[in-house]
């Protein structure tokens, strides 16, 4: 048992070790080439019941700083007003759209052009889920690199230019931008600034997505072992979505995607990466509210434990080492296994009187690590250009004590009762309340 406990604390130290100074000394913000060539990018943006947000997506889009590109927005059988407000607002017409017929989707109604947005196509088709209608969008698609887009994301403008850039080097197949909380920002001067804001819920979830993106990411980008390029701004090669079948219909479309490119690229020994790429910036509404957070969590969680029982054989033998060590130790062992144990090795404790002194241990290590981290996120985002006020980082060291605390142990029940529900819970669009009211 204790030879057990030695080799984890060994390999907790590691990963933790890696995720403090991989990102420090590996994140510096590249130049754009003016005179680069633009790739032609079709950005998908899948929607179902999304009035509320998505003319603050198609407005962003508007101030994209790039030519050759354009939008599909995908209606996927919305029940709302969905439909007829992008009627309204992009003034549609049917049109003629030539289809690739290499992937599988519900049936397509209609395909409609923007009068007042040339850049814009809108498919409307019967009921699929987030899959099926990103299927649709790949085999309408008339440039090579693909971009996902959630519809409540919010392109910055230099965002197709910096994946644009990132795309031309040979050896990239897929690469996933940066993801900032909306509420997290303001605006100045024409430019955006990030804000800590004054909702407890929404601070955790701009401080967690700074660290997940910064730190993480960036080292699992490192090492060619990226667990899931986020479904709220993704790029992928065209060609590669084709080979693979697309998307596959399940809770977590976007890690299955990202695992089913890793094993086909080891399956054909294709030497290409798939890569984070920091400068590539999106903003997203978050969660506002305790009830919509958790919800929103179990869903992750839901997807995580779908991948791991889609993938579990596959582990060390379809994917290379590093990344079935991410995904199997960091991802499922150190982000699920040790939930239940966290929650009942205190009951165990009281019941035995034993191992107070090594889980005191191990906490005060979780405890130290995290501050670690936390400070190299903000450090990290602010050479990308992503900082606070000196006011801001005040109120970050205070609010620390209570995220620490309070909203990132909430954690140990959404690991634990979401894995669980996974089993019991049909695969379905899991709506997330969201209103629409902060743009940039």
């Amino acid at each position: 048992m204790r030879f057990i406990t030695l080799i984890f604390f060994i390999t907790f130290l590691i990963f933790q070790t890696l995720y403090v100074f991989v990102p420090l000394v590996s994140s510096f913000k590249r130049k754009l080439n003016i005179n680069q060539k633009e790739n032609g990018i079709s950005v998908l943006i899948p929607a179902y019941n999304e009035e509320l947000v998505l003319k603050n997506c198609i407005s962003a889009v508007e101030n994209v700083e790039y030519s050759n590109f354009e939008v599909i927005i995908i209606n996927d059988g919305s029940k709302d007003g969905t439909m007829d407000m992008l009627e309204q607002f992009l003034d549609l017409k049917v049109v003629e759209r030539r289809r690739q017929k290499k992937l599988h989707y519900n049936e397509i109604k209609n395909i409609y052009q923007s009068m007042n947005h040339k850049k814009i196509l809108v498919i409307d088709k019967r009921n699929g889920g987030k899959a099926d209608a990103l299927n649709a969008g790949i085999d309408c698609a008339g440039h090579e690199i693909i971009i996902t887009l959630d519809a409540d994301s919010m392109l910055d403008a230099k965002s197709l230019q910096y994946i644009n850039a990132a795309f031309h080097r040979e050896d990239i197949i897929a690469a996933g931008g940066t993801v900032h909380v909306v509420q997290g920002t303001s605006k100045k001067d024409g430019k955006i600034w990030p804000k800590f804001p004054a909702k407890r819920i929404i601070r955790h979830q701009a401080l967690h997505y700074i660290h997940g993106f910064y730190v993480k990411k960036q080292t699992q980008s490192v090492f060619n072992s990226i667990v899931v390029i986020s479904g709220a701004f993704g790029a992928f090669k065209r060609n590669i979505l084709f080979e693979i079948d697309g998307f596959r219909r399940t809770v977590g479309e976007d890690m299955d995607i990202t695992l089913k490119i890793y094993r086909y690229m080891n399956e054909n020994k294709i030497k290409k990466r798939l890569v984070y790429v920091p400068e590539a910036v999106c903003y997203t509404e978050c969660p506002e509210d305790l009830h919509n957070f958790v919800k929103q969590r179990f869903r992750w969680q839901n997807a995580f434990i779908d991948c791991v029982v889609e993938y579990w054989k596959a582990l060390f033998n379809e994917f290379n080492t590093s990344l079935s060590l991410f995904f199997l130790i960091d991802g499922f062992f150190f982000g699920t296994v040790t939930a239940y144990t966290s929650i009942f090795m205190p009951v165990v404790i009281l019941l035995t009187g034993q191992g107070y002194k090594l889980a005191l241990l191990l906490y005060l290590c979780a405890v130290g690590f995290d501050i670690i981290q936390s400070i190299v996120a903000l450090i990290v985002s602010g050479r990308y250009g992503y900082r606070y006020s000196f006011r801001d980082y005040i109120r970050i060291a205070l609010f620390a004590p209570i995220d620490l605390f309070v909203f990132k142990q909430i954690p140990l029940f959404i690991n634990t009762v979401g894995t669980i529900s996974y089993f019991f819970q049909e695969e379905r669009w899991n709506y997330i309340e969201r209103k629409g009211e902060v743009s940039i």
